[in-house]
């Protein structure tokens, strides 16, 4: 059972059944994925042997290498920092690529048993997906014990499987709902929307301003439909062992469903729009966009790729399905993860660097580079309760930021396979996006999917 649930992300040698395997993996996911995986298997093989030597001991007497995989564009800042306390640790970073592109070079090295990196960067779903197939090392086994409970109850069920943690939680994504003031006012809406009955009527008044601007954007991305699943308070995914259950016929995702499917219906969401684009950013940056629901890490790359409409946008709660009420789900967020078939001593070495990162110097640096460590101490700090921030029109936004990371709800569980499960996401949930099924319709149609692969990967699925 180990590794067969992420067999699909692996590309092992040339053999024909093998080559039959990853023909039948490309047609399976959808076109971007294919696109995505294609050019990751070209470069699988050269990445584990250029870093088979990785976490290899430094030149230097009684100094050891350490290999971190990561995508995070800034990693340097942290290295550096961690370097001048720890000059005993020398940390060489790789970028393997993002998501499922990491995943697959990673499930590549571990069944080669040669290139695996000492510590990964793994979204919280690709933790699991990793801990259930056997192929990280128990954070537990490094003292994680003893600093557990400074982590957000959240991020502790985020990094654990059955109880264990296999993961330091770095990064966290409180849903909350970023929204354009400026645009809202011009549509007579000078709320924010605090219940999903005031989104849509705002949703409404939006969509009758002059030109196309539409309250928010969705092609059916698998992360973002769970991300709004959880803040439902639905739970599509059980798993226990190698037995998982998927079901999308609860009354929560009903829920969910009952209140997307007329704003599809009355095309208040745009659906051609797809997130992460340069077309993207412009209608978020000219008003095309006038809200967005997501993780609270969002508050940076705003800040980063926004001009135009600095000052205008504000940060409030996910609206509610009934007034009063504060439930909220997640949307992204990750840690640092030892694998397993790496050197002991250096998997001791690659744990003080993820503990320095998730708990000790490195809070310092993310605070800095305006991340969200899931800890505690930060969301009660008052100094950074009450930073304002200018791009925000000097709201104190991260008061929002806290009272939303604690009201993520723990109950939600991610399938052992949930990076494959987005990536198919689309070619279920996009239909819905283009009216030819219902949404509730479509995500039965994904479950029935998840269910095929499940059973195909040896797990028992219900």
């Amino acid at each position: 059972m180990g590794k067969l649930c992420l067999r699909k992300f692996a590309i092992l040698s040339s053999s024909t059944s093998e080559c039959l395997h990853m023909s039948r993996l490309l047609r399976q996911t959808s076109r971007q994925s294919r696109i995505r995986m294609a050019a990751a298997a070209t470069v699988a093989l050269s990445l584990i042997a250029a870093t088979a030597g990785c976490g290899s001991t430094s030149g230097e007497q009684g100094t050891t290498e350490i290999t971190l995989w990561t995508w995070q564009s800034t990693i340097n800042d942290f290295v550096t920092a961690f370097e001048k306390t720890h000059p005993n640790i020398k940390v060489k970073v790789t970028n393997a690529g993002a998501n499922e592109d990491e995943y697959m070079q990673l499930t590549n090295a571990i069944n080669a048993g040669r290139g695996i990196p000492d510590v990964v960067y793994l979204d919280y779903n690709a933790v699991h997906q990793f801990a259930i197939s056997d192929q990280l090392r128990s954070m537990n086994d490094y003292g994680f014990d003893s600093i557990r409970n400074d982590f957000t109850k959240a991020a502790q069920n985020n990094v654990s499987v059955s109880g264990e943690p296999y993961g330091l939680p770095i990064s966290s994504g409180p849903m909350a709902m970023f929204y354009n003031q400026d645009v809202l006012a011009k549509a007579g809406v000078t709320t924010a929307p605090t219940t999903w009955d005031e989104y849509r009527d705002a949703a409404e008044k939006v969509a009758a301003l002059p030109g196309s601007a539409h309250i928010a954007n969705d092609t059916g991305d698998g992360g973002f439909i769970t991300s709004m699943l959880w803040q439902a308070g639905a739970q599509p995914f059980t798993v226990d062992g190698t037995s998982v259950s998927v079901n999308f016929g609860g009354k929560n995702v009903k829920k969910f469903t009952g209140m997307w499917q007329p704003m599809l219906d009355g095309n208040l969401i745009d659906t051609s729009t797809t997130g992460w684009t340069d077309e993207w950013w412009r209608k978020l940056d000219d008003g095309s966009i006038a809200t967005l629901l997501t993780g609270a890490w969002m508050v940076s790359s705003m800040q980063k790729n926004l001009s135009q409409t600095k000052g205008s946008w504000r940060i409030a709660p996910m609206p509610q399905y009934v007034a009063g009420e504060h439930a909220n789900g997640e949307n992204g967020g990750g840690a640092l993860a030892l694998p397993k078939g790496t050197d002991d001593a250096k998997a001791k070495a690659a744990y003080e660097f993820a503990e320095w990162f998730a708990h000790d110097g490195g809070v310092k640096v993310n605070l800095a580079q305006g991340g969200l460590p899931p800890l505690n101490s930060v969301l009660s700090d008052n100094d950074w309760l009450n930073e304002k921030d200018p791009f925000f029109g000097g709201q104190a936004t991260h008061q929002v930021i806290a009272e939303a990371s604690k009201e993520v709800s723990t109950k939600f569980e991610y399938l052992p396979y949930m990076a494959y499960a987005n990536s198919i996401a689309v070619d279920s949930i996009g239909q819905a996006y283009h009216g030819k099924i219902t949404l509730q319709n479509a995500l039965v149609q994904w479950g029935d999917s998840l269910k095929t692969y499940g059973e195909q990967e040896g797990f028992t699925v219900k």
